[in-house]
């Protein structure tokens, strides 16, 4: 079943719709940053997320490689820089440096072999990240649900 956007009803529900995605991702910056990050701390972890790890879902993964249960060696991530994620989050280059430097001081981020930021492995398969996923695909789905019921999202 693939799911498409119907336009008129999306526009006929526009409102309704801008304020379900505002209460979405309202629900899942709030994860994200669950008693341990403020919004911009979470949002560089976010970032470095996405831009380290954008590749695998283009390249495709092992059947092995789809959890995160399973370790994924850091030579496999793409690389990742303050640069990058400054232009991902919209946050002042030197604020991602400080951040970043802090972050690592903490031991939320690292720096790899290659000189590159990303996740520690050991915080990428804990259960802490999959609880994490877990609330996160909740979310969407009660998202998703949501304008399935309002018409704005059907089956194609």
């Amino acid at each position: 079943m693939q799911l498409v956007v119907d336009p008129a009803a999306a526009d006929g529900n526009s409102r309704v719709t801008a304020i379900r995605l505002a209460i979405l991702v309202t629900r899942l910056m709030e994860q994200w940053r669950l008693g341990r990050y403020d919004a911009d701390n979470a949002l560089i972890i976010v970032a470095v997320i996405a831009i380290t790890s954008e590749k695998l879902v283009r390249a495709g993964l092992t059947p092995d490689q789809r959890s995160l249960e399973e370790f994924l060696p850091l030579s496999n991530l793409q690389g990742c820089n303050v640069s990058s994620i400054a232009a991902a989050t919209a946050i002042n280059r030197e604020t991602v440096r400080r951040r970043v430097a802090r972050l690592m001081d903490d031991g939320s981020l690292i720096r790899t072999d290659a000189g590159e930021i990303a996740l520690p492995p050991d915080r990428v398969n804990d259960d802490t990240a999959l609880d994490l996923v877990r609330r996160q695909l909740e979310a969407v789905t009660r998202f998703m649900n949501e304008t399935l019921r309002d018409g704005v999202v059907v089956e194609s």
